[in-house]
Formats: C-alpha cells, structure tokens, sequence
C-alpha cells in the first residue's frame, strides 16, 4: 500500500494548475470561436496564438514533472504512481477515439495527456539521480529536435518521438522531444525545492484562489468535459440562432464565414451581416450553399452577388 503522504495536496502546485487549466479553456474558447466562424482571428495559426499553445502546454509538462519529484521524493509509492498513469492513459485514449470519430482528419494521436503519460514512465528512472544529470539529460532533450530532425523520421509511426520535418496534421501535438525536456526541468527543480516549506504552505486563500486550487486538483476532468460543453453550447446556440432567422444550417454557416471576412478586411459588423445576408438571398437555391462553393462557376456567382449587394447597401438613399 502507499503511503497516506502520496496522497496529500500541495497548495501552491494546485494554485499553478489552476491557472494554467483556465490558460487552456481560453485558449480553446478562442479556437473555438474561430471554429465556428465568429471571430476572424485564428489562434492555432497566428504567432502569438502559437506561443501561447507551447506555454500552456509547458505549464502543465513542467508540473507534472515537479509533482514526480514531490510525491515519489522518499522513493516510489507504486500504487499512487499507477493510478495517476492508469488516469492519465485512459483519458488519452478516450481523446483518441474521440477525435478520430468526430474530427477524422485531424485527431489527436499525439497531445497533451499523451505526452504527459510517455514522460511520466520516462522520468522514473531520473527521480534519484543528481541535479546536475537530470539538468544534462532535459538539455539533450530540449535540443534533439533541432539536431535530429531527419526526414527519416517523417513516418506516421515516429511522429510522436517530434524529430520529424514536417509537421502532422492534428489538433493537437505534443511529442516526446522536446517536451520531455520540460518534464525533467520539473523533476530537477521539484528536487532541488524539496526542503522547502513553500510547497506545503497552507493558508486562508481568497475565494478566487481556492476555486483556481479547485481547478487544478481536478485538470483531468476539466480538460476531457471543457470542449465538448464549449463546443456543444455554441452549436446549440448558433443553430437555434440561424433558426430565428430562417436560416438553414449550411446557410447559417455560409453567413458566419461571410461576415468573417468581411470584418477581417475592415468592414463595419452591421455592413457586414446585412451584405452577407443579402448575398445568401441572391445565391440561396444553387450549390453555392451546401455545395461546392469553390468551384469556378460559384466563385463568380457569389462575386457577383457581392457587387450587387455592396451596391445596394452603399447606395445613397432616394
């Protein structure tokens, strides 16, 4: 049996948890948003929307590896370490199977929870080591992408090592290098803080602050219901939305990309949703809508249907 201290919370670890838990439901907020065509900034491929991915990301690897060296600190407690991975490992295959049956061409086969599972098995053997080997062993890692990235890597079977070239398509990847290299940054300063008091420091914390530790004890749980509730929640309003309008669901989402990009160009957002509204009444009935609008002959259907409706909408009153 483990010992009942395996068990015991560290406040300041669950604090940091919790913050880096509403980073991600931000993020994913926005990315959500972007999804369905209501704002015009795509955080997924936009540098700052990149930037904050890896830090999110890095937050809850650099955690997971601090929390390795605090709760195995006087030597593995072998029934709490196999619950967490068992936890761990089943929420990733959930998301797996997940993704492949809603999102097919862009499933997760390799994310967060993934990561955080391979590198938890990979640090075992590092949490009695010295400092200074976990310190060289993360700097070899941090560094492997950069000088063993090998086109012989690009096979779907060694995607998840990150040496590869060229990136996969997925909706969410965090591969073993260079991220373990985070992990054991968290293992080498979770040993080095071990003697402090810090990290059992109780204290009356604000309302704010408990519901953040709340969050962060409960990250698994928040991470796996976050975007099917967020996602559920904007489609059920947006269809319900295009129904008051009388708007069928390819043509509610025909509008949303409209008005997208014409806020994008830096058009006004009621120009945009009366000339986007007019447009659908000029194309409703082709393959325009629910078809392949790409194609040659819709491009220019909807070109001119542009012309016509801009006209209109600019005209000066008679």
């Amino acid at each position: 049996m483990a010992s009942p201290q395996a068990f015991n919370r560290w406040p300041i670890l669950d604090l940091a948890r919790g913050w880096a838990v509403v980073a991600m439901v931000v993020f994913h907020f926005t990315w959500d948003l972007s999804y369905f065509q209501l704002i015009s900034y795509d955080i997924s491929t936009e540098t700052s929307g990149r930037i904050a991915a890896h830090l999110i990301a890095g937050s809850f690897l650099f955690l997971s590896g601090v929390g390795l060296a605090l709760a195995h600190r006087g030597g593995l407690k072998s029934d709490a370490y196999l619950k967490r991975l068992g936890r761990i490992a089943l929420a990733a295959a959930l998301v797996s199977v997940g993704t492949w049956f809603a999102m097919r061409d862009d499933w997760i086969f390799f994310g967060i929870l993934h990561c955080i599972a391979l590198t938890s098995l990979a640090a075992l053997p590092f949490l009695g080591l010295p400092v200074w080997v976990i310190a060289g062993a993360a700097i070899i890692s941090l560094a492997a992408p950069l000088v063993l990235n090998l086109p012989i890597f690009d096979v779907p079977w060694l995607y998840w090592l990150g040496l590869n070239t060229t990136l996969p398509r997925t909706n969410d990847y965090v591969p073993f290098f260079p991220w373990f290299g985070i992990v054991l940054t968290g293992v080498g300063l979770g040993r080095l803080a071990l003697g402090s008091p810090l990290w059992r420091a109780r204290f009356e914390a604000p309302r704010a602050v408990k519901k953040l530790q709340f969050a962060g004890r409960h990250s698994l749980v928040i991470y796996l219901v976050h975007q099917p509730l967020m996602i559920g929640t904007l489609w059920l309003g947006l269809a319900a939305g295009d129904y008051v309008a009388g708007l069928s669901p390819s043509e509610g989402d025909f509008k949303r990309g409209c008005v997208a990009q014409c806020t994008a160009a830096g058009r006004e957002a009621d120009f945009c949703a009366a000339t986007c509204g007019c447009v659908i009444e000029k194309v409703r009935g082709t393959s325009v809508i629910g078809g392949d609008g790409s194609s040659p002959e819709n491009s220019q259907r909807v070109a001119e249907a542009v012309t016509l409706c801009v006209g209109t909408a600019t005209a000066p009153p008679q």
